[in-house]
């Protein structure tokens, strides 16, 4: 049925064969309209880990669950940071160095539209825990939001 398939940056094109569709349908070839059969679709890349997903436009993410969970753990970091505790004795807590604790304790400044977005599955394919982790995102909420949609 599917004629051919062109992935091309951000566009996905699928043509279906004029025949196949004809014979499925019960309807002589020249009854179908070859340009009904070419379909032109945008999407977006996420990744996330060794994990790669294509993002048709219009198709909503799934929650990121994992992404949920890192804030959560980061906002009782922060709890615990403005309670008093240390970085040191945060980490022997949760069985992890220093480093990572000051590392991803940034991603507990995401502002809450942001949250809210990934708690929603709605946030831009690129913001994952990965890239959040590995870029510098402004602690300016109002900027926060402009950045993540032109990032």
């Amino acid at each position: 049925m599917v004629e051919r398939v062109l992935l091309e940056t951000g566009q996905l094109a699928i043509t279906l064969s004029q025949a196949s569709v004809a014979e499925g349908l019960g309807v002589a070839t020249d009854c179908v309209n070859v340009d009904d059969l070419q379909f032109n679709v945008p999407f977006a890349i996420r990744r996330r880990g060794v994990e790669t997903r294509l993002l048709l436009k219009g198709q909503s993410l799934p929650r990121d669950e994992t992404q949920i969970g890192n804030i959560a753990r980061v906002q009782a970091f922060l709890g615990e940071v403005t309670g008093g505790r240390s970085f040191q004795e945060i980490a022997e807590n949760h069985g992890l160095s220093v480093k990572r604790v000051q590392q991803i304790l940034e991603y507990a400044f995401l502002s809450p539209f942001t949250v809210r977005q990934v708690i929603e599955g709605r946030q831009p394919p690129f913001l994952t825990t990965d890239w959040c982790l590995k870029n510098e995102i402004p602690a300016d909420w109002s900027a926060q939001d402009v950045h993540f949609r032109t990032a």
